[in-house]
């Protein structure tokens, strides 16, 4: 606070010396060129810079160095500032005709007021990210803001997105818009949970091919539980050995609330008192990875195939 105070004060100080300030004749002029408009002399070489005064097309001023991108330093009736070398013409022979328009002292003085005033307001908070969902299977991204432009990619039910901006209906992500009418809005707190489950579908996906071993709990060989408890354990989860025992860990989901990352649980007829036979993790889409048979090693197979619709018996997240 006191550094903008002391800043503020420094710009004020500064108004009022450009307003004083004698400056020495030089040899080099030049003399303005604009036509039926006044030229305006600024404070810095830029057009976002203040206006200091105006010059009338003919009037003669001291040219005291080229700035960079086209300006000139001049000063004229004690006036030291910046003008466009496109309407000026340096050393040339037309006379001057008119006088300087002075640089009005209320005026800035009042401009003196309102850059102190900024400089102590405080800056105005950044906008709080939004996050969106998605509720449908498959999500088409497309590259504008409607079913008419070209699908760029697509997301799986249960993806958790970062709106940047909205249009007529559409969320607008960072890789191109989806339709709004597929995207819950979410808080922060589930945005995080549901980047983490879908990390962890992501990791076990990077398995599918690899090989099924009965007992086994590494990339050398996997069954089920093994698979889901190996997964886990590179995030820094311990989970239980077995699919009955890992139905104990994390919180209870229902099928319709599953996200990807969760543990979906499945009980074989005929396999007894177990309260499951077998697990995999949810990866979003109605879909889950996990170690299925020797034959087949680890797959990704669907939740509404009929073996694992009848034998659903609970889903469990851990992250």
């Amino acid at each position: 606070m006191l550094f903008k105070k002391i800043a503020a004060v420094r710009f004020t100080a500064g108004l009022l010396l450009v307003s004083t300030l004698i400056v020495p004749a030089l040899a080099v002029t030049g003399t303005v060129d604009s036509g039926d408009s006044p030229l305006r002399v600024r404070s810095e070489a830029s057009t976002e810079s203040k206006v200091l005064a105006r010059l009338d097309h003919g009037t003669q001023v001291e040219v005291l160095s080229t700035a960079e991108n086209g300006w000139y330093q001049i000063v004229c009736d004690n006036i030291t500032g910046y003008v466009s070398s496109d309407y000026l013409v340096v050393d040339g022979t037309e006379s001057a005709v008119s006088a300087v328009a002075a640089v009005d002292p209320a005026a800035a003085a009042e401009d003196a007021a309102q850059a102190a005033a900024a400089a102590e307001a405080p800056a105005p908070a950044a906008a709080e990210p939004r996050y969106g969902k998605v509720t449908t299977g498959s999500l088409n991204i497309r590259s504008g803001a409607g079913t008419d432009y070209e699908k760029v990619g697509s997301l799986k039910a249960g993806k958790v997105v970062t709106i940047l901006g909205e249009v007529n209906g559409w969320y607008q992500i960072e890789s191109g818009y989806v339709s709004a009418d597929y995207v819950a809005i979410v808080d922060a707190a589930e945005a995080a949970r549901s980047s983490k489950g879908q990390e962890i579908a992501d990791f076990a996906l990077q398995y599918v091919g690899y090989p099924y071993v009965y007992g086994g709990s590494s990339p050398k060989g996997f069954d089920c539980s093994g698979f889901t408890r190996y997964v886990y354990s590179q995030f820094g989860y311990s989970i239980n050995r077995t699919a009955s025992n890992q139905l104990d860990n994390g919180t209870a989901v229902s099928m319709s609330e599953l996200q990807p990352g969760d543990l979906v649980f499945f009980k074989k007829a005929g396999t007894g008192s177990k309260r499951a036979s077998h697990v995999g993790i949810y990866i979003g889409g109605n879909q889950f990875v996990h170690a299925s048979t020797a034959r087949v090693g680890v797959i990704v197979s669907n939740m509404s195939d009929a073996y694992y619709t009848s034998g659903f018996v609970g889903g469990r997240r851990l992250a």
